[in-house]
């Protein structure tokens, strides 16, 4: 891999980080009574994008930088503490959050690299 592509694959990890942190700001968004949270949406499709983007620079285990980086700040703001008194994101959005933002590019990296 050239230093180029290293400092690509850098810069998708830091903005990978940056978008998941968006992602727990916003995650607690309702639509009038009803909570929607449509970041969720937002990191799976993302996290897609990182994931294709990264697998065009290596087809190495770096390629799982950016989603690494999304995971460790997600679960860095479920731990209580660390922003105030509790956790920043709890529930089901958290859920959601995750099913989408990791199982979704996990499933495709699965079907993409088995085959």
């Amino acid at each position: 891999m050239t230093v180029g592509a290293k400092l690509e694959l850098a810069a998708l990890t830091v903005a990978s980080a940056l978008t998941a942190m968006l992602c727990c700001a916003f995650l607690m968004i309702s639509w009038g009574p009803v909570p929607f949270p449509i970041t969720a949406v937002v990191a799976g499709a993302a996290n897609l994008g990182f994931l294709w983007l990264a697998g065009q620079y290596t087809s190495s285990g770096w390629r799982f930088a950016p989603i690494a980086a999304w995971a460790v700040v997600v679960i860095v703001a479920m731990i209580p503490g660390i922003g105030g008194n509790g956790a920043w994101i709890d529930g089901l959005p958290l859920i959601l959050l995750f099913l989408l933002g990791l199982g979704a590019p996990s499933t495709i990296a699965a079907r993409f690299t088995a085959g």
